[in-house]
């Protein structure tokens, strides 16, 4: 019954052990010319909507609904929210959170 009355606390700790410092680093700003996670819904095919984009597929490991790619165009993100993407986030900023070396 003691616990109880600490529950919330534990749990507002361990969101601002855990949470706070992934959205601190996926809502980065992005840098021109990196490489990005697109999310996208559920159905969409990731690596066309990157091509169509004008860009290409970086890595070989895929989310259900987020795929690494990257272009040499100015508009990459723009044409990403046109053809669909639901969210672009910094891709350096999330393979260091992965411990991926880029």
């Amino acid at each position: 019954m003691r616990f109880a009355q600490y529950l919330p606390v534990v749990l507002a700790g361990v969101f601002c052990v855990t949470v706070l410092p992934v959205m601190t680093m996926v809502g980065a700003p992005l840098k021109e010319g990196g490489p990005r996670v697109i999310v996208a819904g559920p159905g969409v095919d990731l690596t066309n909507l990157v091509e169509v984009s004008g860009g290409w597929v970086v890595g070989v490991s895929r989310a259900p609904l987020a795929i690494m790619g990257t272009s040499d165009a100015e508009d990459f993100d723009m044409r990403l929210k046109l053809n669909g993407a639901w969210a672009i986030l910094d891709g350096d900023a999330l393979a260091w959170l992965c411990d991926v070396k880029t």
